[in-house]
């Protein structure tokens, strides 16, 4: 079974909706870099609860934005395997091209489960942040 041209670039298709992940995700790890380096170093030697879930913050969209740079990798060396392979003639199989767009959703799969782990994280920073201005506002006394 012979594939078109067309149908070897699918994967590629996928690039753009990664890209916007890139951006946001990169977007939001600067947000934390900048509030870790807002700690005092006292602050950071003591490892407040607070430093220790936005250095976890930090890791967790490293990991993500690790794992969205792959799924572009997998997505543009898959479909160039695939077409350089049927373009030469070498195979008619698209075993290539499918290996690395499963891969390549795999990667994004996991990249979105630590982004969501990274939200929930965030809320709970929140709902901390919330409950201590709570506690230390004029009404509340």
């Amino acid at each position: 079974m012979e594939t078109s041209a067309l149908e070897l670039l699918i994967p590629l298709t996928y690039i753009p909706g990664v890209v916007l992940l890139i951006m946001s995700t990169s977007q939001r790890y600067t947000n934390v870099n900048s509030i870790i380096h807002e700690f005092s170093d006292e602050e950071c030697r003591i490892k407040t609860d607070r430093v220790k879930q936005e250095l976890r913050r930090a890791h967790l969209f490293r990991i993500s934005l690790l794992a969205l740079y792959l799924s572009v990798a997998f997505f543009s060396l898959g479909s160039l395997v695939a077409f350089l392979v049927n373009r030469w003639g070498i195979a008619t199989s698209t075993s290539a091209l499918e290996i690395a767009t499963v891969i390549g959703v795999v990667c994004i799969l996991f990249a979105v489960s630590k982004l969501a782990a990274e939200s929930i994280l965030t809320l709970d920073i929140l709902k901390r942040h919330a409950k201590r201005h709570e506690v230390d506002s004029p009404d509340s006394r």
